[in-house]
């Protein structure tokens, strides 16, 4: 009996450390447990309200932070699973690049490819706007977030000239 409470003081003791070690293991300092995600934008069709943007969960890589995870699964599209069985889509083109994401406490700046421009009518840059715009604000935590493309910051997409509201956080023009 006299061995029950310093067992139970040392499970304790072990449980906090170890609570602490899995918080200060974090990435880009953001505290990311276990079960951390994101959420990404993708689109579905409806006869009611033509594309709408459906949003789906995904699992913060920790070696790649948040914004990188969020971006990454947002280029890469659906899921077979999730195409199939939910219908979902993208308008984001195949190959378009994550080339850098810098975050400081008073902004956010997201610089990706220029496949982001390819194809697409009005609507499609719209649609493809918004998924991006609402993957990044999501996780902004009310910074201002701006879009390079290629290095450049964006000031319209597409072959309409769809002009791109600096910082993202208002609509298209």
């Amino acid at each position: 009996m006299f061995l029950v409470r310093p067992l139970k003081t040392i499970l304790v003791a072990i449980l906090a450390s170890l609570t602490l070690v899995s918080c200060s293991g974090s990435n880009k300092g953001d505290l990311l447990g276990s079960n951390a995600q994101v959420t990404i934008y993708y689109t579905k069709a409806s006869d009611d309200l033509g594309v709408v943007l459906i949003p789906v969960l995904r699992a913060i890589d920790k070696k790649s932070g948040a914004y990188e995870t969020a971006l990454k699964e947002l280029f890469l599209g659906p899921t077979l699973d999730e195409r199939e069985r939910l219908k979902l889509n993208t308008e984001i083109p195949e190959g378009v690049r994550l080339i850098k994401i810098k975050e400081t406490p008073n902004q956010v700046e997201i610089d990706i490819s220029s496949q982001f421009m390819k194809g697409g009518g009005s609507e499609t840059m719209q649609v493809r706007f918004r998924q991006l715009r609402e993957t990044a604000l999501n996780l902004a935590k009310g910074r201002p977030v701006y879009l390079y493309i290629d290095g450049v910051k964006a000031t319209t997409i597409g072959g309409e000239g769809l002009e791109v509201p600096q910082p993202l956080g208002s609509s298209l023009q």
